[in-house]
């Protein structure tokens, strides 16, 4: 659903309060997200906000979210989602200025940092929790943090959380949350995971697309980068590494540049196959059904060899050759977004083809987006950020009294390997190998309506996933101790919760 109108008058009708915090970030007027969703969260409703990043969108539920505090209670009664621990400092500074004059306290946690001041954040009962999942959830299975309070939940940047791995843990948080509440997705682009994390947190949500063309999720995103064709394999490769597609077809215009392309991804160690009009029809039906399966994630083929393809859960088309005509890069994207869904679409553009380019756009009557090549900086952050995502998941699956011997006991010996440069070799091809292993999921799904809460209205019992690991009866946790939780009435929306 579309918003009515935006109000550019929004600020006006805030509290003083709340006014005073505004005109100290020097904010004047309200950027567009602004003033098209401060009056939709602050009815109650849940919201769907496609908005690029830079665009004002945390004073679009920053706002809002200082509104509802009731600062008598000290507990946390709001909490912000973000995928990187940068993000959610940036969130908690712009709300804290927005909340100082209202008192409203605002708390980051995230990994990657010591726990004391975040325990001494607690003990002073915050308002507003903005962090990443992974840390949350410790504090939530510890008990050091509850969230009975809380009435109001955003997910700042739902399609990085979402490629970082985090929807394992955004679907344990789901149980630590009262069934009342509102919820709030904001996101650069909406594939279909995005749209199915949304079915699983939001009921009957309002849509406002900050996006120019964009009038509803399922839509494809374009963009291109520009590159020399000497460095085209290099530039593909970095953008896979970055986009981490879960599935992609990428065109060529010829059977030579369909083999030089294979070779060079599976040479990268990408999991890629191809098709082309020198194959036998066994070998592109072989192809085309491992794809289809979800065994092959990456498809590299001409356009003559693509006819007739039809693989709906295609999540990225690229273009590593230029196009031929307008129509054909038509087709190409085609190939993405398809049975309601939504996709990206990315070009590599060469300076020789880039007049070309932009005439195709205008003959199709489409805007698309440049981005920089991504930089080799760039991927070593991404990785990195999957990385810590994993192993903190995987730290989190250990009781504390088992992790003096599963993992401290190991950190002499990092530390030794760390110390001589084939010992940090070492270490590399370990996390290569622990990545490669451990590949995010490739869908989200949604869930089965979970069981109906129990007569006495209190928490749940731990699931029998948890009572297996622990292997001890109802009073032991996961992490030694944690109380039981209460889960939601339904893993795809449930009823109405207002």
């Amino acid at each position: 659903m579309e918003p009515e109108t935006s109000d550019p008058n929004v600020f006006v009708d805030l509290p003083e309060d709340i006014r005073q915090g505004i005109a100290d970030l020097g904010w004047t007027d309200p950027m567009p997200v602004q003033a098209q969703s401060i009056a939709p969260m602050r009815k109650g409703g849940d919201l769907i906000v496609q908005a690029r990043t830079g665009s004002g969108k945390t004073g679009a539920f920053g706002i809002p979210i200082v509104a509802e505090i009731d600062t008598d209670l000290a507990a946390p009664q709001a909490l912000v989602l973000a995928p990187t621990r940068e993000l959610a400092n940036q969130i908690c500074t712009e709300v804290t200025a927005i909340g100082k004059h209202r008192g409203v306290r605002t708390l980051p946690i995230y990994g990657g940092t010591a726990y004391g001041p975040q325990l001494e954040g607690l003990a002073e009962g915050p308002h507003v929790i903005v962090g990443t999942p992974g840390r949350i959830l410790d504090h939530l299975g510890s008990g050091r943090m509850s969230f009975d309070d809380v009435k109001m939940v955003v997910f700042d940047e739902a399609d990085e959380l979402l490629s970082l791995g985090f929807w394992p843990d955004m679907k344990e948080i789901r149980s630590y949350l009262p069934e009342e509440r509102q919820s709030c997705l904001f996101s650069a682009t909406m594939p279909e995971k995005v749209l199915a994390l949304a079915r699983a947190f939001l009921v009957e949500p309002e849509f406002i697309s900050l996006v120019e063309g964009h009038s509803s999720p399922q839509e494809i995103e374009h963009f291109y980068c520009v590159t020399t064709a000497q460095e085209k394999d290099h530039t593909l490769r970095r953008l896979l590494e970055v986009e981490d597609p879960e599935s992609a077809i990428i065109f060529c215009n010829t059977k030579d540049d369909v083999r030089f392309v294979t070779a060079f991804l599976q040479r990268h160690g990408f999991d890629a196959d191809a098709i082309s009009g020198d194959l036998t029809q066994a070998a592109r039906e072989a192809a085309m059904k491992r794809i289809k399966a979800g065994e092959l994630r990456f498809l590299v083929a001409t356009d003559v060899a693509a006819r007739g393809i039809d693989i709906s859960d295609l999540s990225h088309v690229i273009g590593y050759s230029a196009p031929d005509s307008a129509e054909v890069y038509v087709h190409r994207t085609g190939r993405t977004g398809r049975a309601g869904k939504a996709g990206i679409a990315i070009s590599l553009v060469s300076g020789l083809d880039i007049g070309n380019f932009r005439n195709l756009q205008k003959i199709n009557k489409i805007e698309i987006s440049e981005r920089p090549v991504p930089t080799e900086q760039d991927i070593l952050d991404r990785v990195q950020e999957r990385l810590s995502v994993k192993i903190e998941q995987e730290i989190r699956q250990i009781p504390d009294r088992e992790q003096a011997f599963k993992v401290d006991r190991f950190v002499p010996i990092v530390e030794k390997m760390a110390a001589t440069p084939d010992g940090r070799r070492d270490l590399a091809a370990i996390c290569a190998s622990y990545l490669q292993e451990h590949r995010p999921e490739t869908s989200v799904r949604e869930e089965p309506p979970a069981k109906a809460p129990s007569q006495s209205g209190g928490r749940e019992g731990r699931s029998g996933r948890d009572e297996g690991r622990s292997g001890g009866g109802e009073g032991e946790g996961r992490r030694g101790g944690r109380r039981p939780r209460r889960r939601r009435g339904g893993g795809g929306g449930g009823g109405r919760r207002r």
